[in-house]
């Protein structure tokens, strides 16, 4: 199974009041928990999906800078699938860049629930009735629709509506899936 990893990271971070992806956190910049992540999970090539603003920031990673900056992550998904359906990749496992606790066992479940279900163009991660759709696995051959999608929607839950969708299901509080949004969120680590 050929997979690439997407780390969303074009965000504006205006709740938090100043960019959360660079906030340290472990004596590193937030962002590099999910990078961090995709590696221990066994996933050799990772990309940024980013803003022109924030791509010279990046510098030390592969960047794809989004068409329509802060176009949320339906239109990161569709560019980065655009950008990389040249290469082999069969899969593209996204994380957002603000989760300081995912870890790659997590990205190891659901990439082998992709595994178990081949069938399936999106593993998506469930906690508790609630979707994950920022921590799920797409196939490529969720593209076509993608193209379609983006004319008209912004919604993720309208391309997991349109596809053959597995669901995997994660404790209700599970760590991997809090995120960082303000400043007083990181007094709710586990």
């Amino acid at each position: 199974m050929n997979v690439a990893g997407l780390v969303l990271a074009g965000g504006r971070s205006s709740r938090y009041g100043k960019q959360k992806l660079f906030e340290s956190f472990h004596g590193k910049p937030l962002y590099q928990q999910s990078l961090a992540a995709m590696q221990n999970a066994g996933i050799p090539s990772v990309y940024i999906i980013t803003n022109r603003e924030l791509a010279p920031v990046f510098e030390n990673h592969p960047v794809i800078i989004e068409e329509h900056p802060h176009g949320g992550p339906l239109r990161a998904l569709h560019k980065a699938m655009e950008k990389l359906s040249e290469e082999r990749f069969e899969w593209i496992q996204t994380l957002p860049g603000d989760v300081p606790f995912v870890d790659g066992d997590t990205v190891r479940n659901i990439l082998q629930a992709a595994k178990q279900h081949p069938n399936s163009d999106i593993i998506l991660p469930t906690t508790d009735a609630r979707f994950q759709p920022l921590h799920a696995a797409y196939h490529m051959r969720c593209l076509p629709e993608l193209r379609e999608l983006v004319k008209k929607e912004s919604s993720m839950k309208a391309l997991y509506d349109n596809v053959k969708t597995h669901q995997l299901m994660f404790p209700a509080n599970h760590p991997a899936f809090i995120n960082i949004n303000r400043p007083e969120d990181w007094r709710h680590e586990p």
